[in-house]
């Protein structure tokens, strides 16, 4: 979020409030297995298998009834078929990963995972992406409270620290010069900051501080006519400067 800044003709420093970003939150896409041979047997000792479904889906070659087999993703393989389609390590038996409709195993699994930028741990279930990175869902966390994002608007200073959108303004919201109360927005309105005279006000209470009338924050005739430190309407301004020569 941004503090949208109002300002009369006085020259006076900005202050430039970080940019939201939403952020942006994402699922998995793999899904673990467990690679096992077939439990039915022949008199010999060899798995039985059903004549619609003995060939074997990685090489599309019969599977004599004498070859051991594996089962997995409701296909039947050569057991020498069935391996990680990066390493080609064998898989039966073995734990594997389903990517894409390949089998992998575990150790070719990891090294496609993204590393969480805040822990550098590999993120092995749901991501957050923000700011170009990857985060673990807790890791993406607001640097004041501590309470997860999620998929919550956030902001990010100049240390590209990340905060909350409460926190944000609790820490860096300008406090104004007449009410003492920071200037953030209420209940999803914008708010607007005006600044003169090196202080900063809320739209409301920018104001002729002789007879209270309402200022101008553009340099027009109802804008603000500084006398010294003092923020006066054009009649005051005058009505000053007429009494201090005389």
């Amino acid at each position: 979020p941004q503090l949208q800044e109002h300002k009369c003709n006085v020259p006076s420093p900005a202050c430039q409030a970080p940019s939201a970003f939403p952020a942006e939150l994402r699922p998995p896409k793999f899904c673990q297995e467990q690679a096992g041979t077939t439990q039915r047997q022949d008199a010999n000792g060899y798995a039985e298998r059903d004549s619609s479904r003995d060939i074997c889906a990685f090489c599309h070659k019969a599977v004599g009834p004498r070859e051991p087999t594996v089962e997995a993703m409701r296909k039947q393989y050569h057991a020498d078929c069935f391996t990680c389609r990066t390493c080609h390590r064998l898989l039966a038996g073995q734990r594997y990963y389903q990517k894409d409709g390949r089998p992998t195993c575990d150790a070719c699994y990891q090294a496609t995972l993204e590393k969480c930028a805040k822990c550098q741990g590999l993120i092995t279930e749901r991501i957050i992406r923000a700011l170009g990175k990857s985060y673990h869902p807790g890791c993406f966390s607001c640097a004041a409270c501590g309470r997860a994002i999620g998929a919550e608007s956030f902001a990010v200073d100049e240390r590209d620290e990340v905060y909350c959108v409460a926190d944000f303004y609790r820490k860096y919201a300008a406090v104004c010069s007449a009410c003492e109360h920071p200037i953030i927005p209420h209940k999803d309105k914008d708010t607007y900051k005006i600044e003169c005279l090196g202080r900063s006000f809320h739209e409301s209470c920018y104001r002729c501080e002789s007879c209270g009338t309402a200022l101008s924050p553009e340099p027009t005739e109802n804008g603000c006519y500084p006398l010294g430190d003092h923020l006066l309407c054009k009649s005051c301004h005058v009505h000053r400067r007429n009494e201090s020569s005389c």
